[in-house]
C-alpha cells in the first residue's frame, strides 16, 4: 500500500521506515512541527507539589525530560500514568515506571483503579497546547486537585492544499495513517472540498474510536481502529487492511 504518513518529521521518519520494511510504499508528508511548551518554566515547581503525574502523550514527556535536563533537575519520586504504551515507553526510557491502561484512551485511563479514590491528591497533567479535558473533568469530579502543565505546542505550517492534493494523487496515495483527530482535522481542512470524494474514499487508520466517531462524521468511508498511536500499532492496522 502507500500511505501517507503525516507525524512530525522525527516519528514520521521513523514510521516510513518501519512501513518500507513490510512491503509498504509511504509517502511522508508532516502536517505540524513541535516546540517547547509556554509553561514549562512552571514545570519544576508543579512536580514539586504533585502527587500524581499523568502523560498524555510520548512528547509531552519527552519536552518535559528535555526542560529539567537543561535546568539541572530531575522527576520527583511520586506515582506516574500514561495514556498509552508509547507514553509510558517514553517515561521508562527515563527510569520511571508509569501505569497505563490496556486501553489507550483517556476512558481507558481513568477506568484504572489507582485513579478511583485521588480525592485530595494533587495531580499534574502534561500534554501539549489544547486538546481534551476529560480527564481533568473527571478526576476533579472525583475530589482531586487537577493542574496542567502545556509542555509542548502544535504548530501547523502555512501549506498549499491543492498543491498537495495533486501531489498525492499522482504518488498513488491509498491510505492515511492519522494518530489525532487534531490531524485528521488538518488533513480534512487542507485537501479542497471538489478533492474530498478521494480522500474519504482512502483507507483510514485512526487512534481510537473516538478519532473514528470523528472521521465517519467528516464522511470517511474506510476506517480501521489501530491499538493506539504507536508506530507498531498503525503498521498492525495496515497491514490487516491488506489482507481484506
Amino acid at each position: 500500500m502507500t500511505p501517507l504518513v503525516v507525524r512530525p518529521a522525527e516519528q514520521g521518519a521513523e514510521l516510513a521506515t518501519l512501513l518500507r520494511q513490510h512491503g509498504h510504499a509511504p509517502h511522508p508528508c508532516t502536517l505540524l512541527t513541535l516546540g517547547p511548551g509556554n509553561e514549562l518554566d512552571q514545570l519544576a515547581n508543579q512536580l514539586a507539589e504533585a502527587d500524581i503525574v499523568i502523560a498524555v502523550s510520548t512528547h509531552a514527556v519527552i519536552f518535559a525530560d528535555h526542560f529539567l535536563l537543561q535546568t539541572g533537575q530531575t522527576w520527583p519520586n511520586i506515582d506516574y500514568f500514561a495514556v498509552g504504551d508509547t507514553s509510558a515507553a517514553a517515561f521508562a526510557e527515563l527510569g520511571i515506571r508509569a501505569a497505563s491502561p490496556a486501553d489507550p484512551r483517556s476512558e481507558g485511563l481513568l477506568a484504572l483503579s489507582e485513579l478511583q479514590q485521588v480525592a485530595g491528591k494533587r495531580i499534574l497533567i502534561l500534554r501539549g497546547n489544547g486538546g481534551r479535558d476529560l480527564i481533568a473533568r473527571t478526576l476533579a469530579s472525583r475530589g482531586a486537585l487537577v493542574h496542567y502543565c502545556c509542555t509542548y505546542e502544535r504548530h501547523y505550517p502555512a501549506l498549499d492544499g491543492s498543491a498537495l492534493t495533486r501531489e498525492w494523487q499522482a504518488a498513488g496515495i491509498d491510505s492515511l495513517l492519522i494518530t489525532s483527530g487534531e490531524l485528521l482535522q488538518r488533513l480534512q481542512t487542507l485537501v479542497p472540498e471538489d478533492a474530498h470524494p478521494w480522500l474519504h474514499g482512502c483507507q483510514l487508520v485512526v487512534p481510537s474510536p473516538r478519532v473514528a466517531e470523528m472521521a465517519e462524521g467528516l464522511g470517511f468511508l474506510h476506517i480501521t481502529i489501530a491499538q493506539g498511536a504507536a508506530n507498531q500499532a498503525l503498521l498492525a492496522a495496515l497491514e490487516q487492511r491488506k489482507t481484506r
